[in-house]
């Protein structure tokens, strides 16, 4: 390793000890891979298994002893009046209150404010009054997963997407915009360490801090079966969506003042940057314009590896994309640093 090369590497090395020190900077890449952990405990959550249910008949119908008996996951009130119920789920008291009306009518309330509930507790009630009522069932539908269905591996490709782009837009624009704040540009102008070198230390610290922090998620949240042709692609992809933002992150950093800008300009560029790929799907329009940045590419890539096992084949189109938006980004912030450098000397 030259003179030069071991240079570049100690940037890199003082960096990661700088990012440990630094609180905010620790936080921004362990919340991302803690939070996907999380994730995984939604793999084993089913539809709500336990209801409470407030009942009120107009009549002696009988439905709420029915229920009881029928259903042994709900847990069954009756109450004295319909106001009583109403105030029951509006209070988050109970899941649901159904009224019985005669010549069977029913009015079944559930609180929107809890659609995991909403929407399972509708179906429940509606298999039960069926059943009360009599009701032949009209036809049998048979529902068939295809693909992994597991909560952490379908959010998985938008985490990677945020947390590669928050590190390098926020992360790496704060620290090289500390070393104007420190002085430290000043300094690495009259050492043997040239300015290019500073830039390449910074460049290679934020493309190595996301590949780390993606690896580190990818593996927590067990990731199989995408074969040979998808860990080369997520790898490819992995490196040049890191490459994309790092740069967009040294740009910030070149260009601000001083930490404090730099650190306000990323927060105003990161929402605009990754909302299109957010809402990407609502319409042709919000899809066109999502194609325009480099996070819908990565995400898009991210997806088609990691939930439907493809491969470099057939990613190819987002890994040039990419390529293009590394080369051009990368391009600009070398520019704007030498400006910045001439500026200086």
């Amino acid at each position: 390793m030259g003179e030069k090369s071991r240079r570049i590497w100690a940037f890199v090395c003082k960096d990661f000890v700088e990012s440990v020190k630094n609180k905010s900077i620790l936080i921004a890449v362990v919340l991302p891979v803690v939070a996907s952990l999380l994730f995984g405990v939604l793999d084993g959550a089913q539809t709500p298994k336990e209801f409470t249910l407030a009942i009120y008949e107009e009549a002696d119908s009988g439905f709420g002893e029915f229920v009881a008996q029928m259903a042994v996951n709900f847990q069954v009130q009756e109450v004295s009046s319909s106001k009583h119920g109403q105030e029951l789920v509006q209070g988050g008291e109970v899941h649901g209150f159904l009224q019985v009306e005669p010549d069977d009518g029913f009015l079944l309330f559930l609180d929107s404010g809890r659609p995991v509930y909403f929407f399972a507790l509708r179906e429940h009630m509606t298999q039960l009054i069926d059943a009360y009522l009599g009701i032949p069932l009209r036809y049998d539908l048979e529902v068939i997963p295809v693909g992994d269905t597991t909560v952490s591996r379908s959010v998985l490709p938008v985490w990677l997407t945020v947390t590669m782009s928050m590190i390098g837009v926020m992360v790496v624009s704060g620290m090289f915009a500390e070393e104007k704040d420190t002085k430290s540009l000043d300094a690495i102008g009259v050492s043997p360490a040239g300015y290019g070198e500073l830039l390449l230390g910074k460049g290679l610290f934020g493309v190595l801090l996301s590949a780390g922090t993606v690896a580190i998620m990818v593996i927590l949240n067990r990731t199989h079966g995408i074969g040979l042709s998808g860990w080369l692609a997520l790898v490819f992809l992995t490196l040049l969506g890191a490459t994309c933002f790092t740069s967009i992150g040294l740009l910030i950093g070149v260009v601000a003042s001083g930490q404090s800008t730099a650190r306000s300009v990323a927060t105003i560029l990161y929402f605009p940057l990754l909302f299109p790929t957010l809402v990407a799907d609502l319409s042709s329009f919000t899809r066109m314009l999502a194609n325009l940045f480099p996070t819908f590419h990565l995400f898009t890539g991210l997806e088609a590896v990691l939930l439907h096992g493809r491969g470099v084949g057939y990613v190819w189109f987002e890994l040039v994309v990419l390529s293009v938006f590394s080369a051009v980004l990368t391009t600009v912030a070398m520019v704007s640093y030498r400006r910045m450098v001439n500026a200086r000397d």
